[in-house]
């Protein structure tokens, strides 16, 4: 916790060193930072003390405006249990503040009191946009607290004073403490102490690829060395996914193990157009019980909200709206096309995150209380009492009492049929067409590999195309995108068979480019959807290992028929050119 004092320099942090600090103008705040423009992510600790002892203070960025209007905000407040916690505002305008997530990504959000000096300090870590070299932010505190939102500031000259723009630049060039901070209408001043970078980013993995240009002889030999390295998620945002086995559910998440935060993305239909779903931890056990949810319904204006909800241990269960026995924060709900989405971010109680799993359960329902503004109870059949498991915050699969669903089934057959006909049959028809087929015995074997990885690839296809059609509101767009090109290039191959002219056509040329094009572009997207693919079924590192391995060794098969093809062919010319002429 850093020390009270009249100027930034002088106070200190146990958990992180700040590159830049500046004293700001008005409110005796203090905000200390250090910008990493490599990433565009910047580390602050803002410090100030609240009009009162139980009131709030705030930090804000406006990317749009100098002022409060269209800023994204960072507050901390003092939670029903007296520890100060922090939430995010997104202030539309003056009259419409609403607790949410911001236009940006921001993480490692925690808050602290001073017990002597009854400072607040708020730590976070937020991306801006690329290149920025300056921002406008603003400043406030508030004397009081309703219902865990903050109650309006006062108008006095300072608290409208409160803005500045941050100069980033400055900073960063002479790698200094300095006060940055430009009050409108004002010039920046300077005093500062030396510092150090002490800059932790965290965040989903996003993964790439880039293919170059290469010669099509050796294609299929280089993109084997580049498909080791492959890597994608499912999006921006969470780097795990998982389809629960009941009651159509998917829940998607991200775990910062560094600071024990869990980023959640929970979907579900409800059981009617009007009513709610659910997700929620259990501390104790895999059941209803005890459990802290996060619920998702439509208000009387038909507006999505999120709210928790604290259930008794003891039956009957009572379900209390309330705060949970941990720090939820960045809560929100949609919907779109009858699915919902739960949205939230939680910090894992220390002894949870030592097991490295939770208890989940998940819920839908059909309807919501007017009068108390909370939903009703579901149904008792057998997906509504199966609907717990076990979370691996590692990544792992989500294990539940039920064994595996049927949709997991298909999905497992999905991926067995499109891994052996895409990714394993396809390489395998071109290396024995290419080099092989000159040979009698080989003849027939690779046109009739060509045709059973097509209509095995076909299945798969198909039972993908089902799946995607059954998990309403969840979208694997590039996994998807690729296998219906997969499928439609393929067909046109099938097809172009019956349209191959005879050897000694003279169109017969432009044809074998195409065939050989459309065949390597197949190749390519096949062994790049595979990836894909394991990415979202997650079944376990060793089949990611066991099909590089398959692929590296057709690849090396491939490389070395290569370079015997061209040493026959090189000793073939210089066989003809040392023939003696025959007259």
């Amino acid at each position: 916790m850093p020390t009270h004092s009249l100027t930034c320099t002088s106070q200190k942090f146990t958990n992180n060193n700040y590159t830049t600090c500046t004293d700001l103008p008005v409110l005796k705040s203090y905000l200390h930072y250090t910008y990493n423009s490599s990433n565009s992510s910047l580390s602050v600790a803002f410090i100030a003390s609240p009009a009162k002892p139980d009131g709030w203070t705030g930090w804000g960025i406006n990317l749009n405006g100098t002022g409060m209007a269209g800023a994204q905000v960072i507050l901390a407040l003092k939670s029903s249990k007296g520890a100060p916690k922090v939430k995010t505002f997104n202030i539309i305008s003056y009259g419409d503040i609403r607790e949410e997530r911001l236009s940006f990504d921001v993480w490692d959000l925690s808050a602290e009191t001073n017990a002597t000096s009854g400072e607040f300090t708020i730590y976070a870590s937020v991306k801006l946009p690329e290149k920025v070299e300056s921002f406008n932010h603003i400043w406030q505190v508030g004397a009081a607290v309703n219902n865990g939102k903050p109650v309006k500031h006062e108008f006095a000259a300072e608290n409208k004073d409160a803005k500045a723009t941050l100069e980033l630049t400055t900073a960063s060039k002479t790698g200094k403490s300095a006060n940055t901070t430009t009050p409108a209408g004002g010039n920046s001043t300077g005093n500062g102490t030396t510092g150090s970078s002490n800059t932790t980013t965290t965040g989903g993995k996003s993964g790439s690829y880039r293919i170059k240009e290469m010669n099509v002889g050796f294609c299929f030999a280089v993109f084997v060395l580049l498909a080791s390295f492959i890597t994608f998620k499912n999006n921006n945002l969470y780097t795990h996914c998982l389809d629960l086995p009941t009651l159509s559910s998917y829940l998607h998440f991200t775990y910062d193990a560094a600071n024990s935060t869990l980023s959640v993305a929970f979907f579900a239909s409800p059981a009617k157009s009007n009513g709610w779903i659910s997700w929620a931890i259990n501390p104790t056990v895999p059941a209803m019980g005890g459990a802290q949810a996060l619920v998702a319904f439509k208000d009387s204006k038909g507006v999505m909200s999120a709210k928790t909800y604290n259930i008794s241990t003891s039956t009957p269960y009572s379900v209390v709206q309330s705060e949970l026995a941990f720090d939820v924060w960045d809560t929100r709900a949609e919907e779109e096309s009858g699915v919902m989405r739960i949205f939230a971010k939680i910090k894992v109680p220390p002894e949870l995150a030592a097991k490295g799993t939770l208890n989940q359960v998940w819920q839908v329902g059909s309807s919501v209380d007017a009068a108390k503004g909370g939903p009703t109870i579901h149904e008792m059949g057998a997906p509504n009492l199966n609907s717990k498991g076990t979370l691996d915050l590692n990544g792992g699969k989500s294990v539940s009492s039920g064994g595996l669903d049927s949709r997991t089934k298909r999905k497992n057959i999905h991926g067995v049929l499109n891994a052996v006909s895409w990714g394993i049959l396809f390489p395998l028809g071109i290396v024995i067409a290419r080099y092989l087929r000159t040979f009698p015995s080989a003849d027939p074997a690779w046109f009739y590999l060509h045709v059973s990885a097509y209509a095995i690839g076909v299945a798969g296809w198909a039972t993908g195309i089902k799946l995607g059609n059954e998990s309403k509101g969840v979208r694997f767009s590039l996994h998807r995108n690729i296998g219906i090109a997969l499928f439609a290039l393929a067909t046109v191959q099938i097809f172009a068979l019956f349209l191959r002219p005879k050897k000694d056509h003279k169109y017969r040329l432009y044809w074998n480019i195409y065939h050989h094009g459309v065949g390597y572009a197949i190749l390519i997207l096949g062994i790049l959807n595979v990836f894909k693919g394991l990415d979202i079924l997650q079944p376990g590192d060793k089949w990611r290992t066991i099909y590089i391995i398959v692929i590296a060794v057709l690849g090396g098969i491939a490389a070395l028929l290569e370079l015997i093809t061209w040493i026959v062919v090189l000793r073939r010319k210089s066989s003809k050119s040392t023939k003696p002429y025959e007259g």
